[in-house]
């Protein structure tokens, strides 16, 4: 048997949850940043997981885009695993609704409590989250282990989100402290971003990651039409680097 989970981080939350993952199940790790790129993705593992942050109860754009262009066994085990803030909003369904697309359904969908990169929690329930990963992870893997297998399917119609499109809703932005480093142009999965007269410039074929926001050095970048938030405090995984996450456009 041959698994393979892709993974989507900004922050390194789903990142870490990924890896420990793959270390429990024996199996290979695929960047999405990186796999997005492919023209087309012919999956021949039996097992496939997908491990991502769930955004407004959605799957983030480059994971809708992958699956898009994947070719399945037809015996696939396919489950998702979502890190989220809240909880998991609907994602169940509409990883379910795209995979039909591609003459497969989802076997199971799972769910992990992690600290938000967008709104925010309490210091502490997010100090707890992180202290539980690695044993809310293990409270997982007998599920998978025993490929337990639900439906997901709707009967209603599926509305669309603003992340079903690649676009700057939350009208990411760089100001005038903007120091021109370029670590956003190079954090950014979607390259996105580019820099012109020592500046940086955010384009619409955003995927709402906020990755350029967190990673700043200099807390230049902010989110123009969320005023609540627009300059929240920034969050990193503590296990999770720059580099890492810069990594995941590679492999």
């Amino acid at each position: 048997m041959k698994t393979t989970i892709y993974v989507f981080s900004a922050t390194g939350n789903s990142l870490t949850t990924a890896k420990m993952l793959a270390e429990k199940m024996g199996a290979d790790l695929v960047s999405v940043a990186y796999a997005r790129r492919l023209p087309e993705i012919n999956e021949d593992s039996d097992t496939i997981g997908f491990v991502f942050p769930v955004y407004y109860g959605n799957m983030p754009y480059p994971v809708r885009e992958i699956i898009t262009k994947m070719n399945f066994r037809s015996d696939a085990y396919i489950f998702t695993v979502a890190t989220y803030r809240g909880h998991a909003g609907d994602v169940a369904k509409r990883v379910d609704f795209l995979l039909k697309t591609r003459a497969q359904k989802l076997s199971l969908s799972l769910g992990l409590p992690m600290p938000g990169n967008s709104f925010i929690n309490k210091p502490e329930a997010d100090k707890a989250y992180l202290a539980a990963q690695r044993e809310n992870i293990e409270k997982l893997l007998p599920s998978l282990q025993a490929r337990e297998d639900h439906d997901y399917s709707s009967d209603g119609i599926i509305k669309e989100t603003p992340i079903d499109t690649a676009n700057n809703f939350r009208g990411m932005l760089a100001e005038d402290t903007c120091i021109g480093c370029g670590r956003c142009v190079r954090v950014c999965p979607m390259n996105n971003i580019i820099l012109e007269n020592g500046k940086a410039h955010i384009g619409n074929n955003c995927a709402t990651c906020l990755a350029c926001f967190h990673w700043c050095p200099v807390e230049a970048i902010y989110m123009s039409k969320q005023e609540n938030i627009a300059r929240r405090s920034k969050y990193h995984h503590p296990d999770v680097t720059f580099e890492d996450i810069v990594k995941m456009k590679d492999r």
